[in-house]
């Protein structure tokens, strides 16, 4: 018996999950094919040693397509990777509900659970018996539409490329920020920019591209550096050469990025709307602010304190990333 997934696109860090799980049982993947745009080439780089199918363009044969894969493949459980596409509505109407798993990855903060868009999400989650959930964030949304069936919180969207923990080394001073991610309005990175405009004694590195790349860098002094697209295998480099890494999100379902700062040993700040901040920003890690000037200069002077700033990363370098990589592995076995 399998278990089957249905989503969107190979991610690195989904592949990498889907991968742990099929050495604990046998597991078909099913990849509608949509990619979004702003990715890195290599977001979708990583070998997948598990059974997997890409359905076809066409948008009606790949249904037809979709449908004799499910009629024709015992399985245990299906597992849906969200609710926004019709493949994954062709999935929850055709599984039983008792079989049918759906999993939540964006938050509280960017989805609603009213209006008509609340009410087409509550008709799905008729359709399923179990949630995996990757955190508070996004479990609420599913209590919000009145969900009733098991939940799991996996504490995670997927396995990113960990390495082994550096060790702890106290540093002199807080003085190189960073930031990695598009560059879009909803990261929120204007803000970012005027803020450090204002403290020409610290330095902010930003890695990434998007469509407001050139206004950003218009706005932006020279204590500000703009990086462009840096390879995924090759942001060990900045992560671990920044004291601080910042994401300020105006709204952000999960933020991997934030887990791989942490991995490289880099404290972080993040916003409230950040997605995975109730899962995995404590005080012995980093610091959460809120959208306001206030908040933000209080939570950096907190941070650039050198005495709790080498506490957060000595408490950093004892997190066990393996652990945390099995424990999500185990919640969808």
């Amino acid at each position: 018996m399998y278990k089957i997934v249905i989503t969107n696109l190979p991610s690195f860090y989904k592949i990498n999950l889907y991968n742990e799980i099929n050495k604990r049982c046998r597991l078909l993947v099913i990849y509608t094919g949509d990619r979004p745009n702003g990715r890195n080439s290599d977001f979708f780089d990583a070998e997948m040693h598990f059974e997997h199918i890409f359905l076809r363009k066409n948008s009606i044969m790949r249904l037809f397509q979709l449908i004799g894969i499910l009629w024709r493949t015992p399985y245990s459980e299906l597992i849906l990777g969200g609710w926004d596409s019709l493949p994954l509505w062709v999935g929850a109407v055709f599984s039983r509900r008792r079989k049918c798993a759906v999993v939540v990855e964006s938050s509280y903060i960017e989805s609603t659970t009213k209006g008509i868009k609340g009410f087409v999400k509550r008709l799905f989650v008729k359709h399923v018996s179990k949630v995996y959930a990757s955190g508070k964030a996004q479990r609420t949304i599913t209590d919000n539409l009145g969900f009733k069936g098991t939940t799991i919180i996996t504490r995670g969207v997927g396995i990113f490329n960990y390495i082994e923990q550096p060790g702890y080394e106290p540093r002199s001073k807080v003085a190189k920020f960073l930031y990695v991610g598009r560059l879009t309005a909803v990261k929120n990175l204007q803000f970012l920019i005027e803020r450090f405009n204002n403290h020409p004694e610290l330095h902010l590195t930003i890695v990434g591209f998007g469509d407001q790349e050139e206004q950003l860098r218009s706005i932006a002094d020279s204590n500000i550096e703009f990086a462009g697209a840096v390879a995924n295998k090759e942001l060990w480099r900045y992560y671990q050469q920044a004291d601080v890494f910042i994401l300020p999100s105006i709204s952000e379902a999960w933020g991997l990025v934030v887990e791989e700062a942490l991995n490289n040993g880099t404290p972080v700040m993040v916003s409230d709307r950040v997605g995975c901040a109730e899962e995995i920003i404590t005080p012995q890690n980093g610091v959460i602010f809120s959208l306001d000037s206030d908040s933000f200069e209080r939570e950096l002077k907190h941070i650039c304190n050198i005495d709790h700033y080498n506490n957060l990363r000595k408490n950093i370098s004892q997190m066990d990333f393996g652990a945390i990589a099995r424990y999500q592995t185990e919640c969808y076995i």
